[in-house]
């Protein structure tokens, strides 16, 4: 199996000083995100999960583009309870972007959105991009990356490495994507969390 980095590098963290990869605060939580939403059949299938498991609290990084195209799901969202965030208005690759059209392109997320808090797809993001946006943007990557859209590592593979890695303020990262791998790592996981008697934060709130 190709190596996968489930944790935000240690130096990179270093380099993103201002950005959020983990909370810190009284209590043990754990705060639940999913990127690249809202999608026709996968953000109903999470929705549907977080609330069979009474998770309350959880955070959707949706692109722009996707948030005009499915109002009504963005809908469904916001009146469950959970926080709609910004990935974007598409998801721009920043390594492969200029600084001008990625900084363009989050705005105009933002704007879609309503939220300042933003996460760069593929987390990558460039030192010149990051410095123009962090003057007005709360920028989020993640404590632990859970490879759940990706059907070549196994729901056990992905479950048994978040049972070693979930801690107090973990930022975990999920997809909305439908396929049934990602609906079983997302049980799975909660099972865990639950189990070790953490609460699920709203980042945007406890940041």
């Amino acid at each position: 199996m190709t190596p996968r980095i489930f944790r935000f590098p240690g130096l990179l963290r270093l380099f993103y000083r201002d950005a959020v990869f983990r909370i810190a605060g009284p209590g043990s939580k754990i705060y639940l995100s999913f990127d690249d939403g809202p999608t026709e059949k996968g953000t109903e299938a999470i929705l549907k999960v977080l609330k069979q498991n009474e998770v309350d609290n959880a955070v959707f990084f949706c692109t722009g583009s996707n948030i005009q195209k499915y109002p009504g799901i963005v809908s469904d969202i916001t009146g469950n309870g959970y926080t709609v965030a910004n990935h974007g208005y598409i998801h721009l690759d920043g390594w492969k972007s200029g600084r001008d059209n990625y900084v363009n392109n989050c705005l105009k997320g933002s704007e879609c959105s309503g939220s300042l808090f933003y996460r760069p797809p593929y987390g990558r993001i460039t030192g010149p991009q990051y410095k123009a946006l962090r003057r007005n943007m709360r920028i989020v990557f993640w404590d632990i990356l859970l490879y759940d859209w990706d059907l070549s590592v196994t729901c056990d593979y992905i479950l048994r490495k978040a049972e070693r890695m979930v801690r107090p303020g973990s930022v975990i990262v999920l997809h909305d994507k439908e396929n049934h791998s990602a609906m079983r790592v997302l049980d799975g996981l909660i099972g865990i969390i639950n189990d070790r008697g953490y609460e699920f934060g709203d980042l945007t709130r406890d940041i």
